[in-house]
C-alpha cells in the first residue's frame, strides 16, 4: 500500500494540489534515543514553566515529571487524529495547564473526535467534566464519567456553584469575545482558548471566529479596525465593537504559551491562558 502511496496516488494528488499523507498522529513519530528523548522533555518543560508564570499559574507539582508522564501517555491515546483537532503541542499544553490549576469541574466547549477530553481526564482524574458540541457523531472517545451535550454551553446549567474550582476550555470557532462575556456572567474566571489568532497572522489561519483574545488585546485603546484578506474574501474586525469592548473590560490577564515547536518539532499549538476579573455579583448557576 505504501508503494502505491507513493508511486501512484501521491503524483495523482499533487496535481490536483492536494497533500496525501498516513493518517497517523503526529505523536508517533518521536525521537527513541535517551539523551534526545531528555532534551525534548527538558526543553518543552522549561518553556511550560515561563508560560505558567506569566498566566499567573503556580504548579503544585514538578512541570518535568508533568510532561515526562504525558510523554509516555499519549502513544496510548484512543484518538488517533492527523487533520484537524489537537497534536502533541496542544495537547500536552492542555495537560500542563490543567495539571496546575487543578479544577473541580471543567467545561469544554469543542470536543470534536474527543481527544482533548481524554486529555482533560488524564490530567483531573477526579474532575467533574461537560462537553459540548453541536455534532457529537465523530466521536472516537466518549468520557464515560463526562456528561455530553448538543446545546451550546451557556444554555446549559446544573453545575453546581463552584466557579472557583472551574475551567473552561473552548476550541468551538464561536466568537472568543462572547465566550469571555458568557464565562463572567457565570462567575469563572479561569479560561483556556485554542485557536487564538492574532490579528496579523489571522490569515493564515483557517478562518477562526473573531474577535480573537489577542485581537481584543490589541484593539483596546485602538482606533483602526483589524482588516485581512483569506481566499479571495476581505473581513474586518471593527476598532469600536461593542462585545470585545465588554471583553476587554472582564479580562484581568492573559497569555498566549509558546507554540512549543522549537522544543519538540511538532506542529505549533496556539493555547492562551485568560484571567477574568471576579464579577461583583454573578447569577452563577442553579444547584
Amino acid at each position: 500500500m505504501e508503494r502505491l502511496r507513493r508511486r501512484v496516488l501521491v503524483p495523482l494528488f499533487d496535481r490536483l494540489g492536494y497533500d496525501l499523507v498516513p493518517a497517523a498522529p503526529d505523536w508517533s513519530h518521536r525521537p527513541t534515543s535517551p539523551r534526545e528523548v531528555d532534551l525534548l522533555l527538558s526543553s518543552a518543560a522549561a518553556s511550560l514553566e515561563r508560560d505558567l508564570a506569566a498566566s499567573g499559574i503556580t504548579p503544585s507539582g514538578d512541570v518535568r515529571e508533568w510532561t515526562k508522564t504525558f510523554w509516555d501517555l499519549i502513544p496510548s491515546a484512543p484518538v488517533r487524529q492527523r487533520r484537524g483537532g489537537s497534536g502533541f503541542n496542544g495537547a500536552l499544553q492542555l495537560y500542563v495547564a490543567l495539571r496546575a490549576l487543578k479544577p473541580r469541574i471543567v467545561i469544554e466547549s469543542g470536543v470534536f473526535r474527543g481527544l482533548t477530553t481524554w486529555v482533560i481526564r488524564q490530567a483531573c482524574p477526579d474532575a467533574s467534566i461537560h462537553c459540548h458540541d453541536p455534532d457529537l457523531s465523530g466521536l472516537q472517545y466518549r468520557d464515560a464519567a463526562a456528561t455530553y451535550g448538543t446545546a451550546d454551553w451557556s444554555e446549559a446549567d446544573g453545575y453546581g456553584r463552584d466557579p472557583a474550582g472551574t475551567v473552561a476550555f473552548f476550541d468551538d470557532h464561536v466568537p472568543q469575545a462572547r465566550r469571555v462575556v458568557e464565562a463572567q456572567a457565570r462567575g469563572l474566571t479561569r479560561l483556556l482558548f485554542d485557536d487564538d489568532a492574532a490579528g496579523h497572522r489571522i490569515h493564515a489561519h483557517g478562518g477562526p471566529a473573531h474577535p480573537t483574545i489577542a485581537m481584543i488585546e490589541a484593539l483596546r485603546d485602538a482606533s483602526e479596525p483589524i482588516r485581512w484578506q483569506r481566499n479571495g474574501r476581505a473581513f474586518e474586525q471593527p476598532a469600536d465593537d461593542p462585545l470585545a469592548r465588554a471583553a476587554a473590560a472582564a479580562i484581568a490577564r492573559t497569555h498566549a504559551f509558546d507554540d512549543l515547536h522549537r522544543a519538540t518539532g511538532y506542529a505549533p499549538a496556539r493555547l492562551t491562558s485568560v484571567t477574568l476579573h471576579a464579577p461583583a455579583a454573578s447569577r452563577g448557576w442553579a444547584a
